[in-house]
């Protein structure tokens, strides 16, 4: 048990919510009834700050899709979020608390919580068989439900796609951008899907079903008996039947596989046509103009979204779209596709226009799938027509879902949703109905879309032709509607960015009040932009956010180098996000069992040869106790043993062994049903590039190949050109400062000709050498290059800039400064930064690669490997050693660049926040430059570094 000291009491008391990081976790202390409770202060559901949002009857409520977390257990209270957050032990003394983060808090029997134990089933034996078609959310959530109502008997989940139960909103978000994986869709994880005990067919469809005999036929002939059936069978994309309409590049987005391919269409396109104006369109349309497309959203209604969404509305939405690049075109009918090589190339208007585009989306809403309940005789309309408890025609038939019909309390009904909620909620009281456990389903409609910079929720069933009331002001700021009834109740409420406003409507539902006057009145908000971050505040103080100043990239604000904030996001989003990580040389393990210990950003791993000759990345943490089980820097083994406890795990990092599984003598051990192959090691992605090794905490990466582009793979593989790597040797320094400054002091060629006596005056890289500063086209990589001149070459004029210029000085030996070649490059020196922790070191015949290893905001530790080549002889081995000492962390080079990023370090630490001048070669705004007065890599840098943080 580790205590840690985190906040004075009086503090907490006062702020009644206190947001931190302990530990390198962001959690949330909370005065509650004269008690201080700590939990995880990020949403579950998606990725919120919970801080931010309001309490409320003992729970935390998540100020983006309002979900509800009990501040006293963590526990989820129901739709959004399902996954408890964590908590964490508290206590107080003289006047501090303290936290474990590393142990969960006790939740005691007196919690004042109503008890969660579901409610049994007693009349279902155990010999029925439930069966649900659709295996997407709402067939997930209805199969939980089914066994969290207490059912123990055979559940079988059809669904005719390949993958487990998932989610779809980040279909048009978060996968095409890259910024969410498979793995993040899943509704469950395999434990939780394990426990389920469920028997899952995906991959099939269902061709019939005989009502009579209560019998399935299934796609590849096998015929399944029922005793409940529920079909969540969802729906599928309206087709645009028109010239045109088979073309490539012309898509649908439904499912998990039609985001693959839309993703990898828009990374190559240009010019992106969305066909339909709707919430879905629209959120391609956002995600492809975030990506620097050409983005043009045709609408054949008068205005967008024109079936939901008051005309105020409606065109207040067109207005931030227009806004954010989009044209935005409405009462346009489109007449087909023009192509060229069987490819979509523009869109033909019914006007006689073209629209140009080579990636088309046609989004113009959705058909639910009712054939098989048609074929089968039940009551069909639109949907399928159910009661409140989600029964349908037949009493031993439901249906869930966007397939289903169903009658609405407060707006009569029936209707057919498509929307997150419909499919969690009316899917879960279905599935508990299935079973037995008759549950009505009478929620209020809830949805959201985020896009544009806008979160944007809707309550309630609307009326797009009926008339709203605003709150909000500035037309880019937050703002919120409210549609009321004839007797003045409240009947929707639309909000852009402002979650109060739905919480409050749903108080005002839920009660049946009337709508008081004040309610129009500008609410109190944290101004705070859209893309930073900061702590949150009360009202009545003013925020302290991280805002970029103007001047665009030409100023970098000195929080970007000292803030802990901002370095905890860069661990989260940089590299623990879509990056490749260096962690080592194949050379270093060329045999089965041969391992060394390395780092993703802070985190430590470890890499091994398998038994198989893969090579296996998994983080050095113990899956019991969270020890850091592999201790030795380098080595052999046939297994890993936790030095704690002695749990063992195998070359893949599975779980193999564990002392005293069954106990002693009958007693304790662990549970009968513990399964090691659920608790084995995180691992982690990983590619290999010609012997470098690279890994990745994102499974969904792009090749390495891909990742560093053309630009940075010539010289890449003019260092690693295929001859078999030795290693010659490490260095190992720390450096006081941040770890960024070391990518700017290898895409800052201009320091490098005014601070460096040893390059400058020995012709390594001077001002009037060939050289360039090489960029990959999105920033983040980078090569400093230069052919070696003699040094007695330079002009008199550049010299006398070049203060650190040593007319007469030399080596005692200068047969080190000799340039064997050997490399297939017009360049003598390359230096390369590989985005986010790898420099490629080829200082004339010296190899090397060097790790960046945070250690927080203001230090980073440097490991150095030298290599060379298996067939170098003595001698160009002792050459390559000599040029090595020359420039190594102790040499000539090293010794400077550190001194001067301590200089810089202590500079913004020590001052007063300030913003530093990158400004050199205006005329290239960002990226290669073929001078060496430049700064536009630094520039180019920074602009990846803000889209991924998010600033």
């Amino acid at each position: 048990m580790a205590w840690l000291r985190v906040a004075a009491l009086e503090e907490v008391r006062d702020k009644e919510i206190l947001p931190l990081t302990v530990d390198g976790q962001r959690i949330a202390l909370y005065w509650l009834d004269g008690e201080v409770f700590a939990i995880g202060d990020v949403c579950t559901h998606q990725v919120a700050i919970l801080s931010d949002g309001f309490v409320e009857d003992g729970c935390i409520e998540c100020p983006l899709h309002q979900g509800r977390f009990c501040v006293r257990t963590g526990k989820a209270q129901g739709a959004p979020v399902t996954e408890d957050l964590p908590t964490f032990l508290t206590k107080v003394e003289d006047g501090a608390v303290f936290v474990d983060p590393d142990l969960p808090a006790a939740v005691t029997a007196d919690a004042g919580l109503e008890s969660e134990a579901p409610e049994s089933v007693e009349s279902a034996p155990d010999n029925r068989c439930m069966v649900i078609v659709g295996a997407g959310q709402a067939g997930g959530r209805a199969a939980e439900a089914a066994r969290k109502a207490g059912y123990a008997g055979k559940l079988v989940l059809i669904g005719d796609e390949p993958t487990a139960p998932y989610e779809r909103p980040p279909l048009s978000k978060g996968i095409l951008t890259g910024e969410a994986s498979e793995k993040d869709l899943l509704l469950f994880s395999p434990e939780e899907l394990n426990r389920l005990a469920l028997d899952f067919r995906p991959g099939l469809t269902v061709r019939d079903i005989d009502r009579d005999a209560r019998q399935l036929t299934l796609g590849d002939g096998t015929v399944l008996g029922y005793d409940g059936l529920l079909l969540a069978t969802g729906a599928r994309p309206r087709r645009l039947e028109i010239d045109g309409g088979d073309l490539k590049g012309v898509l649908y987005l439904r499912s998990h596989a039609d985001a693959q391919v839309l993703k990898q269409a828009l990374g190559a396109a240009q010019a992106v046509a969305i066909v339909g104006g709707g919430f879905i369109g629209l959120e391609v349309a956002s995600t492809a103009a975030s990506s620097g497309k050409r983005v043009t959203v045709l609408e054949r209604d008068a205005r967008l979204v024109s079936r939901i969404l008051p005309a105020e509305i409606s065109e207040e939405l067109a207005g931030r779209a227009r806004a954010a690049g989009v044209d935005i075109r409405t009462g346009v009918d489109v007449a087909g596709f023009d192509g060229s090589n069987g490819t979509v190339s523009a869109v033909k208007l019914a006007s006689g226009e073209t629209v140009v585009a080579d990636l088309v989306i046609v989004g113009i809403g959705a058909i639910a799938n009712v054939d098989l309940a048609r074929d089968a005789g039940l009551s069909v309309d639109g949907g399928i027509v159910v009661d409140a408890t989600g029964r349908t025609s037949d009493p031993v038939i439901f249906a869930a879902g966007d397939v289903a019909n169903y009658p609405h309390a407060p707006n009569g009904g029936p209707m057919r949703l498509e929307s997150w909620q419909n499919a969690q909620d009316q899917a879960a009281a279905a599935g508990r109905s299935l079973v037995g456990a008759e549950t009505r389903y009478e929620g209020v409609p809830w949805f959201w879309s985020d896009q544009f910079g806008l979160n944007i929720q809707i309550l309630g069933i609307p009326d797009p032709h009926g008339a709203v009331r605003r709150r909000g002001g500035a037309e880019e700021g937050p703002a919120a509607w409210f549609q009321m009834n004839p007797d003045n109740t409240l009947r929707a409420v639309f909000a852009f960015s402002d979650a109060a406003a739905i919480r409050e409507g749903r108080n005002l539902m839920s009660r049946g009040d009337t709508v008081p006057e004040d309610m129009f009145e500008p609410r109190q908000s944290d101004s705070r932009p859209e893309g930073c971050i900061g702590k949150a505040v009360t009202p009545a103080t003013a925020p302290v956010p991280y805002i970029w100043p103007e001047g665009g990239l030409n100023r970098i604000p000195d929080w970007v180098y000292t803030s802990d904030e901002i370095y905890q996001r860069e661990v989260e989003r940089i590299f623990h996000g879509r990056s490749w990580n260096y962690v080592a040389l194949e050379a270093e393990i060329p045999e089965p069992g041969q391992f060394v210990r390395s780092f993703v950003g802070p985190t430590p791993v470890v890499v091994v040869r398998g038994e198989d000759g893969a090579v296996n990345v998994f983080e050095n943490r113990c899956a019991h106790r969270a020890a850091e089980f592999c201790r030795e820097q380098r080595g052999k083994v046939t297994e890993f043993v936790c030095p704690y406890h002695q749990w063992t795990y195998d070359l893949e990092g599975n779980l193999s062994g564990v002392p005293f599984r069954r106990g002693v003598g009958g007693k304790g051990g662990m549970a009968k049903d513990f399964d090691p192959t659920q608790h084995g090691i995180r691992k982690l992605n990983v590619t290999t590039r010609r012997g470098v090794v690279f890994a990745s905490f994102h499974d969904d990466m792009e090749s390495i190949e891909e990742y560093m582009g053309p630009e940075i793979l010539t010289d890449f593989d003019a260092t690693f050109d295929g001859r078999k790597l030795t290693i010659l040797g490490y260095y190992r320094n720390t450096v006081p400062g941040n770890w960024k400054l070391y990518h700017e002091n290898l895409k800052d060629p201009y320091h490098a000709t005014l601070l460096h006596t040893f390059l400058v005056t020995f012709g390594l890289l001077v001002a009037g050498n060939k050289s360039a500063m090489i960029a990959d086209a999105t920033g983040r990589h980078g090569t400093m290059a230069s052919a070696k001149s003699d040094g007695k070459t330079v002009d008199s004029a550049a010299k006398s800039e070049m203060r650190a210029y040593r007319d007469g000085m030399v080596l005692n030996e200068p047969k080190f400064m000799d340039f064997i070649p050997e490399f297939d490059s017009p360049w003598s020196v390359t230096m390369q930064t590989i985005w986010p922790n790898l420099i490629v070191q080829r200082e004339m015949n010296t190899l090397g690669v060097r790790q960046i290893v945070p250690k927080g905001p203001n230090e980073f530790v440097m490991n150095w490997t030298m290599f060379g080549y298996e067939g170098d002889d003595e001698e160009m081995t002792r050459h390559r050693l000599r040029q090595g000492n020359l420039m190594g962390p102790a040499g000539f080079l090293g010794l400077e660049d550190n001194e001067a990023m301590k200089f810089v370090q202590d500079g913004m630490l020590r001052g007063n926040d300030g913003e530093h001048l990158v400004a050199l070669d205006p005329e290239t705004p960002t990226g290669t430059s073929d001078t060496l007065i430049s700064e536009s890599a630094i520039r180019g840098m920074y602009a990846y570094w803000r889209k991924e943080m998010g600033l």
